[in-house]
């Protein structure tokens, strides 16, 4: 009887313990997700100099959220600036809390060093 009682509050603990995992590891692939599209978008950026309408198609289409760090007060960026950016998506745990919270990555490339 004590080994079934046993075998029944261990698997509990591994529910837990498989469900606590799937997080870690869903957390990493939005992670790598980001990390792949920012490339992307760095090499766009670089390009036209800004944010362009291409750029926030692509990342609307992977419900991405994309923010510039150093909004552009009209001057324009030069070659050789550095432009500052921000992705972020939300992410629906199973087990690391209640409420869904965004994963974020910073991002910064270079105007024009491709060209």
């Amino acid at each position: 009887m004590g080994s079934k009682l046993g075998l029944i509050l261990s698997l509990s603990f591994i529910f837990f313990a498989f469900l606590f995992g799937s997080d870690l590891i869903m957390i990493q692939l939005q992670y790598t997700d980001l990390d792949a599209l920012s490339s992307t978008i760095s090499y766009k950026i670089s390009k036209e100099r800004e944010i362009s309408e291409s750029v926030l198609k692509m990342c609307e289409e992977r419900n991405v959220t994309i923010k510039n760090l150093k909004p552009d007060f009209g001057t324009g960026y030069q070659e050789g600036d550095i432009f500052s950016y921000s992705l972020s998506k939300e992410y629906k745990p199973f087990v690391l809390g209640n409420e869904p919270f965004d994963i974020t990555i910073t991002r910064h490339t270079v105007i024009s060093i491709l060209n």
